[in-house]
C-alpha cells in the first residue's frame, strides 16, 4: 500500500484530539528512524503500551501524554547515537 492510499485510508489526525495527532507522529516518527533493529522493537513496543493504557477505562491522559514524551527524548536520543 503507497503513502497516499494508506492517508486515503486513515482518519484525519488533524481534526482529532490533539493526543491522538501526537501518537499518530509519534509512530510516523519511529517509523521513519534509521537505527538498531533492537531499538526500534523497544521504541514500538512502548509506543504499543501507551497507546493500550490510553484506551483502557479511566486512563490518565496527562500521564499518556508525559509518557509519549519521554519516548519521542529517548527516540531523538538513539537517532544520534
Amino acid at each position: 500500500m503507497t503513502d497516499s492510499e494508506l492517508a486515503r485510508t486513515r482518519p484525519d489526525a488533524r481534526g482529532a484530539d490533539p493526543l491522538a495527532a501526537k501518537l499518530l507522529a509519534a509512530q510516523q516518527a519511529l517509523c521513519a528512524l534509521s537505527i538498531d533493529s533492537d531499538a526500534r522493537i523497544r521504541l514500538h513496543l512502548r509506543l504499543m503500551a501507551i497507546c493500550t493504557s490510553l484506551k483502557l477505562p479511566g486512563a490518565d491522559e496527562v500521564r499518556g501524554a508525559e509518557r509519549l514524551d519521554r519516548l519521542m527524548a529517548d527516540a531523538e536520543r538513539s537517532a544520534r547515537s
